[in-house]
């Protein structure tokens, strides 16, 4: 007895001795293949010691079932270290057992490992027979970091709880049966995804950086305008802020915040003709208007029709002469469409008397209308176009020059001043856009989309580009046709922006002038029509005029509104330039005056009303307190 508690006793120090396990920890699978191996063949005695001596030990039923790792499968390769099978499983051949099982518990692994469906059963509470494994989930601290520190790396299954060990678990090893490739390719789709948010919050960072950026150059250049004697230092900064309102017109709002306009207005009174120009177009950007000119809004509206434009001069002449005053300064606001939107820069920024109007329309067209019919031909099955665009173009950018619009707000005396095209490319229903010399105040929006950035023979060329007769034209990520095609009477367009510009003001006069109508007689037979007569009747149903006519007539008020278009007895077609049928359009509308001569002294009666005294007082404080809201003007200029 005394020899088996020595021996019992040197087992238990050497099994559980820090210095041996660590020297197992220290040891590489790769060198368990030769010990191992070599034990097979000779069966070490200090294990049969050990068997012995744990027999004497206090019996215990737990079993490696009861605790909270999971069992490996059996013979796995992949689990266990090069050269070595699977250390927890004991095979009947390696025990020496070939007879009836037996309640060992390595006997037991050996049977779960075979059917793993069946479950360990404990040991009965009276036997004294357990292996070595029985020994390894005793539940001693130096023995459990023994399994952490060394088992626990070779089989996955052992790391952790439930949930980690499936995370850790080999392809193979796994209820799927993915590629090593297929888990990278998830692996970097899911590095992606992480990085995707992370990409699109840097963006938006960088957005309201610069944002703010922006902003804040607005508000520096405000701040500048004040405190400065000298006028050209005075000119260059107010010419800056108004390139950078141009560039980002979303700073409207900060430009008004920080009392851009009162400072502005005091800047107006400068005797610097420049600086005054720099001024108005600084105060167009921010969305300034200036009061109208008579006791209301006063509109021109003109429409499309090429060369049967010279009807509308003819109706402004008289207008002209009945009122004493030109074009330009009976109207508020101007618009037009195709060769209304010529008419309307030539009377509203250009200023241009109306008899060299008149001239200047006839020689345009007889240069622009000019086009051999098999070339013509060619070119309307090669780029839809009979006339060459390119001529066109020249044209304009050599009697319009390079100027945008929103410089022509520099002059005093011009108008409100804008024309229409069509939108081709966003879509259906087509969406009209405005080519403005103008800006809205902020929060204030108009129905119809437009900017005043562009040149002033851009908005000609793409207000005129008449399907068939021009080429479609591309003006940034925009592709525009003629106006007309869309809204070939833009009176209701023209009041709407003008409601817009002065909110609080009534109308006056609206004035809109079209270029002739032609009533061909019908066919009242009951055939099919031609290809070329449906046509026919689309183009005219969507270039009609008359319906916003009759729409507007029965809504504004009476002594308001006033429509000038002559009836034509013989069809003119737009590209006509022949000189003969050019007089001929304007005797027609001469003829079509006398006839309606008492309401078109009417209308010139209306457009002669000037404000009274009340409401110039009122524009006067209201201009006063607008420049005084700030500190007052102490410039020496």
């Amino acid at each position: 007895m005394s020899r088996i508690r020595t021996t019992l006793d040197s087992v238990t120090k050497a099994v559980g001795s820090t210095d041996l396990i660590s020297k197992f920890s220290r040891i590489k699978p790769g060198a368990f293949g030769v010990d191992i191996a070599h034990a097979e063949k000779t069966p070490d005695k200090s294990e049969k010691i050990a068997s012995k001596a744990l027999e004497v030990l206090p019996p215990h039923e737990t079993t490696l079932n009861n605790t909270n790792c999971e069992k490996p499968e059996p013979n796995d390769p992949k689990l266990a270290p090069p050269g070595l099978e699977n250390p927890f499983v004991i095979t009947r051949e390696e025990s020496g057992d070939t007879g009836a099982p037996s309640d060992d518990s390595t006997q037991m692994e050996a049977k779960s490992s075979d059917n793993p469906e069946v479950t360990e059963r404990p040991l009965p509470h009276g036997s004294t027979k357990k292996g070595f494994t029985h020994y390894l989930s005793y539940p001693r601290p130096r023995v459990r970091a023994f399994l952490g520190n060394y088992i626990a790396p070779l089989v996955p299954k052992f790391r952790g709880d439930g949930k980690s060990a499936e995370k850790d678990k080999l392809p193979d090893a796994g209820v799927g049966e993915k590629s090593v490739g297929k888990v990278e390719n998830d692996a970097e789709m899911a590095d992606e995804a992480k990085q995707q948010p992370n990409q699109q919050l840097l963006a938006q960072r960088e957005k309201i950086k610069a944002r703010v950026s922006v902003d804040n150059r607005t508000r520096a250049l405000v701040k500048s305008l004040q405190g400065v004697g000298d006028v050209q230092m005075l000119t260059g900064r107010v010419e800056e802020l108004s390139c950078h309102l141009l560039d980002f017109p979303e700073t409207r709002g900060v430009a008004v915040k920080k009392k851009a306009i009162p400072c502005l207005l005091r800047l107006r009174q400068a005797k610097d003709l420049r600086l005054q120009a720099a001024v108005r177009e600084s105060l167009a950007l921010t969305g300034y208007t200036e009061p109208v000119k008579g006791r209301g809004i006063r509109v021109l509206a003109i429409d499309g029709g090429g060369t049967r434009g010279l009807l509308a001069l003819q109706t402004l002449l008289q207008l002209q002469n009945l009122t004493g005053k030109r074009v330009h300064q009976l109207f508020d606001y101007i618009c037009g469409v195709s060769t209304g939107a010529i008419l309307a820069f030539m009377l509203g920024i250009f200023q241009i008397p109306l008899e060299e109007c008149e001239q200047m329309y006839r020689k345009l067209g007889s240069d622009v209308f000019k086009q051999n019919v098999i070339v013509g031909a060619v070119k309307m099955g090669w780029s839809h176009a009979f006339y060459d665009s390119e001529i066109w173009e020249n044209i304009l950018k050599e009697r319009l020059g390079e100027g945008r619009m929103i410089e022509s707000s520099r002059d005093p005396n011009c108008p409100k001043v804008s024309a229409v095209s069509t939108l081709v490319n966003r879509g259906l229903p087509l969406k009209a856009f405005v080519f403005r010399n103008y800006s809205f105040t902020p929060g204030v929006r108009s129905h119809y989309l437009g900017d005043c950035k562009y040149k002033m023979w851009q908005a000609i060329r793409a207000s005129s580009a008449a399907p068939g007769y021009f080429q479609e034209y591309v003006l940034g990520k925009d592709l525009h046709q003629d106006g007309g095609l869309l809204i070939n009477n833009p009176t209701a367009l023209a009041i709407h922006e003008c409601k817009c510009l002065w909110p609080n003001t009534p109308l006056q006069c609206v004035l809109s002038l079209g270029t002739g109508r032609h009533e061909a007689a019908g066919n009242n037979g009951t055939t099919y029509t031609s290809l070329k007569a449906k046509l026919t009747n689309v183009i005219s149903s969507a270039t009609d005029t008359e319906e916003v006519h009759a729409m507007l007539d029965g809504l504004l008020p009476p002594n308001t509104y006033f429509r000038f278009n002559p009836y034509i007895s013989e069809d003119v077609p737009l590209n006509e330039s022949r000189v003969e049928k050019l007089n001929f359009l304007t005797a027609e509308g001469k003829r079509y005056l006398e006839r309606n001569d008492a309401k078109l002294r009417k209308a010139a009666g209306v457009l002669a009303e000037e404000k009274g005294a009340i409401q110039k007082m009122a524009e006067w404080a209201k201009l006063k307190a607008d420049m005084y809201e700030g500190s007052p003007f102490t410039s020496k200029l």
